[in-house]
């Protein structure tokens, strides 16, 4: 885990996570798109933003954390 490629590949994953299921639902659910990567987009009203927003928190803390530790890996 302590391999600077590790900790980019995490990012990248967790980017990619969060632009589908954080981002993306908000223009789906505003252009009525049905994207077949966002889960969110399929649940009811109240849930889609927590499920969303909880998805963009999780996401912001991954990539902070893997930030900080490969900073401390090179």
């Amino acid at each position: 885990m302590s391999d600077p490629k590790t900790h980019d590949s995490i990012s990248g994953a967790a980017l990619i996570v969060g632009f589908y299921e954080g981002v993306l639902p908000f223009p789906a659910k505003a252009f009525d798109w049905s994207p077949v990567l966002c889960l969110p987009r399929h649940l009811a009203a109240p849930y889609w933003w927590i499920v969303s927003l909880g998805v963009l928190a999780a996401v912001a803390v991954v990539i902070w954390r893997m930030e900080a530790t490969k900073g401390k890996a090179e």
